[in-house]
């Protein structure tokens, strides 16, 4: 069995956003904005919607939730405990300085310390705490495929901004160290913004890796 990834960029932020399927069942991560494209996409393909992750709580990864829940209502939304408040305050969610304020439907299903899987029909998808970006940032693992989705925690060459609301760098660093030890150099990276990398690649040229986690 083949899954695969299609990659949308959305809205001002330019957010990676993932759709991810074996030509029946389907997930999505990280939908920023309401995408025509991304239905038609589902509907054309015939695809059931499973679940609408959100990576964390900023309203460049949840300003679609509303649009695909109406959509597609038997999808479950997922999202870490810890950023739950961030769906319905505008402030956290930084809606109301972006753009309008957005309140986000509420989700099915909360990542927390003793919630860490979800069941696909491809196995287990896993789910790392990574707070530091906000305090309820996660990363996805998909074992079939060796893909990790990392938000806004890590990026190809930096890591997520820990100066908004709920931020710390210290946690972020940890965070970090997290993902390093938890997974093999061979793990793809699909990050929340920019280009895709893998952890090889990141050991070699990240700045915060080697100023942090590098050990001489």
């Amino acid at each position: 069995m083949t899954l695969q990834l299609e990659h949308f960029i959305l809205g001002e932020l330019s957010t990676n956003c993932y759709l991810i399927h074996d030509g029946a069942e389907a997930f999505l991560i990280d939908p920023a904005t309401p995408s025509w494209e991304i239905k038609e996409e589902i509907e054309t393909r015939n695809l059931g919607l499973r679940y609408i992750i959100n990576t964390h709580g900023h309203i460049d990864h949840i300003g679609g939730n509303a649009f695909f829940k109406e959509h597609f209502p038997q999808a479950q939304l997922v999202i870490g405990e810890r950023d739950l408040i961030y769906l319905t305050n505008p402030d956290l969610n930084l809606s109301r300085d972006f753009s309008s304020p957005f309140i986000s439907p509420l989700p099915d299903w909360v990542v927390r310390e003793n919630n860490l899987f979800l069941n696909t029909p491809w196995g287990k998808l896993s789910f790392l705490l990574t707070p530091g970006h906000t305090p309820g940032s996660v990363c996805l693992f998909l074992p079939v495929e060796n893909w990790l989705f990392s938000g806004d925690t890590l990026f190809a060459g930096s890591v997520g901004r820990t100066d908004l609301p709920g931020g710390s760098f210290r946690d972020l660093i940890s965070s970090l160290e997290e993902i390093f030890n938890s997974f093999p150099d061979t793990v793809s990276v699909f990050p929340g913004h920019g280009p895709f990398t893998n952890l090889a690649r990141e050991k070699k040229e990240n700045f915060y890796y080697l100023q942090y986690l590098a050990r001489d």
